[in-house]
């Protein structure tokens, strides 16, 4: 999605994520004929254990960051910015068994 500034916002990635104090793991590129690039990076996500996914924009989460919040924080480099992983209420809380 970045075309020719790949290199900058790879580097600007990292560089944010070490900032906030994550310890940066990995970028994710899926495979060109991948139907969900989203999912297929989630997906990897998940099996990481990873807290939060930093993003360059949401342009690169399709502007949909509802979608990674279900499951991570999900960091923006420009503008800067944290979307929150979404809270779910504790089971006594909510009265479900």
């Amino acid at each position: 999605m970045s075309g020719l500034a790949t290199p900058r916002h790879a580097n600007a990635v990292t560089q944010h994520a070490r900032l906030l104090g994550y310890q940066y793991v990995y970028t994710v590129r899926p495979p060109q004929d991948t139907s969900d690039p989203i999912g297929y990076a989630l997906g990897i996500a998940a099996g990481l254990g990873v807290a939060a996914i930093v993003v360059y924009d949401l342009a690169q989460v399709d502007d949909q960051p509802a979608r990674v919040c279900e499951d991570f924080d999900l960091e923006t480099v420009c503008p800067a910015t944290t979307w929150a992983k979404v809270a779910c209420p504790a089971i006594a809380e909510t009265g479900a068994a």
